[in-house]
């Protein structure tokens, strides 16, 4: 499995990448038509953000998520192999002051993103922009496959935790001055109920227990991807919070609605395909039985 995994990556690796993405994009409208599951999720989730749209626009957005997943998974083998010199030259990076401010603070930083256009390359960036940074990651099943996602993510001098280790590591690294890279978009079955895009969503109140209890700054980052191509814009913007706010659950309300104007504005970039909203899913489905 590892090798056949490997060599697909090295043989799509020899093609264009922008080939590559449109080869991608292409398969992600099929899965559209023929995946009715993730189809109906993405609907789903744009009839409860988007309810005065109409369907048309709602179908055109979740067929161009599709596009653009398919596009972000093709272009993953120049994303892991390429040099740092060529994937920077594909990046344009807004607001770099920002994390260099919150450097002059010494006590590291929370990075909040989310899964918008090519989230790989953007977590590939801090570290390629010369940060120490850490992150959080699902491991993949098959151990060799896993070790050689894991050098990838990790050949650029970020440091890679599994989810699965605890968190002890997290204070000693922002002691240290690392930025530590948190996803906020993605369901958490034992998280915390806090509104994203306007609609309650159990989310990770990390970011905000390490901000209260040690005042650690947090910056939110955005990828954008400039018209179709293999080309990004990097964005970062500090995230305003008031220390005498100390409960989790408007912190990350606070650090949630930060994001959503990214959203709104380019939202055929952001996952739809997934169950952010599982929990209102949930009770609502418990309402009718």
């Amino acid at each position: 499995m590892a090798f056949l995994v490997r060599l697909l990556f090295y043989l799509v690796r020899l093609i264009p990448v922008r080939l590559a993405g449109a080869l991608g994009a292409g398969l992600g409208r099929l899965v559209y038509i023929v995946d009715a599951r993730h189809r109906n999720i993405a609907l789903r989730n744009l009839d409860r953000v988007y309810p005065d749209n109409d369907d048309a626009w709602k179908i055109r957005i979740a067929h161009e998520s599709f596009a653009e997943l398919g596009r972000t998974a093709f272009e993953l083998p120049h994303v892991y192999l390429r040099s740092k010199a060529f994937l920077l030259s594909r990046i344009k990076i807004k607001n770099h002051a920002a994390l260099l401010q919150a450097k002059k603070g010494r006590k590291g930083a929370i990075l909040t993103a989310m899964h918008h256009s090519n989230w790989e390359l953007g977590s590939l960036a801090i570290s390629m922009l010369g940060h120490q940074t850490d992150t959080i990651y699902r491991t993949v099943r098959q151990p060799a496959v896993d070790s050689f996602v894991l050098h990838a993510r990790k050949r650029f001098g970020s440091h890679m935790h599994p989810r699965d280790a605890g968190l002890s590591w997290l204070p000693r690294a922002l002691k240290q001055n690392h930025f530590i890279a948190v996803a906020i978009d993605q369901h958490l079955s034992n998280g915390t109920p806090v509104p994203f895009l306007g609609h309650e969503a159990q989310t990770t109140t990390l970011p905000a227990i390490f901000t209260n209890k040690y005042q650690t700054p947090v910056i939110g980052v955005k990828l954008d991807r400039i018209g179709r191509s293999f080309n990004f814009c990097l964005e970062f913007w500090p995230i305003p919070l008031n220390e005498q706010i100390t409960d989790e659950a408007e912190t990350m309300r606070i650090i949630c609605d930060s994001f959503s104007p990214a959203v709104h504005q380019r939202p055929e970039l952001w996952l739809w395909i997934h169950r952010r909203w599982l929990y209102l899913d949930e009770k609502e489905r418990a309402l009718h039985e």
